[in-house]
């Protein structure tokens, strides 16, 4: 049988606000993070290569910068 993982730290529900929605949008445009998420602009466009991170790394980037706090107690939740 296969190893079980401990369970890890729950984070309690985020409570958006309006800054905290734009802080997530403006690190989700970033050249680095958009185009691992959402590809690039024009598919003609050689020069914008991806960064050669993975989602689930960008997603948790993202998590500890909009969600420090969150991000300290469980980082893989708060990437979630």
């Amino acid at each position: 049988m296969g190893k079980r993982k401990a369970p890890s730290a729950a984070i309690p529900d985020v409570q958006w606000s309006d800054d905290m929605i734009w802080q997530l949008i403006d690190k989700i445009e970033r050249n680095e993070n958009r185009v691992v998420l959402l590809g690039k602009r024009q598919k003609s466009n050689v020069s914008g290569k991806t960064s050669g991170d993975s989602k689930v790394a960008v997603y948790q980037r993202i998590g500890a910068a909009v969600l420090p706090t969150y991000h300290t107690i469980n980082a893989v939740a708060t990437g979630d």
